[in-house]
């Protein structure tokens, strides 16, 4: 995990300027929380996304939402921007039983002026469809690294 967060910063110190949260943009990176593992972003719209990732923390663990940000919800910095998003998913874990949930996730993100990077925070309610787990309040930070195409 640690070389994985060293290689998405040293190609962070290296790129070049990128417009992210623009349709067609993709980024992918790493996650700290009750997912931590690997995360990916696919742009549909300006304001909307496909969000998924694979936690490998105790169980190997699967998620994926769609995500709706927006500009206008905090004070925007001078340099980079800050949106705050929405969103629904879907999980799914591997343990003893079959774990399944409904997540809803709100978070913020910080999107660097001039390197494609993106580093975010979200809280992320699931209610899940087993007897046993009933539903849990998770959170979550990460980067990812938006890919020129």
């Amino acid at each position: 995990m640690k070389v994985l967060l060293a290689l998405v910063c040293m190609l962070a110190a290296g790129a070049s300027p990128l417009r992210a949260q623009v349709a067609g943009d993709f980024g992918a990176g790493v996650m700290l929380g009750r997912h931590t593992g690997v995360t990916a972003k696919y742009w549909m719209t300006e304001g909307r996304a496909l969000d998924a990732g694979i936690g490998i923390e105790n169980n190997l663990s699967l998620y994926g939402d769609i995500l709706w940000h927006s500009w206008r919800v905090l004070p925007q910095p001078s340099q980079g921007k800050l949106p705050v998003y929405l969103g629904i998913g879907l999980e799914s874990g591997n343990s003893d039983r079959n774990d399944f949930g409904l997540r809803a996730v709100a978070g913020v993100a910080y999107w660097f002026p001039r390197n494609p990077l993106e580093v975010f925070a979200e809280i992320v309610p699931v209610l899940h469809f087993n007897d046993d787990k009933g539903a849990n309040v998770s959170a979550t930070i990460g980067g990812r690294y938006y890919f020129e195409w």
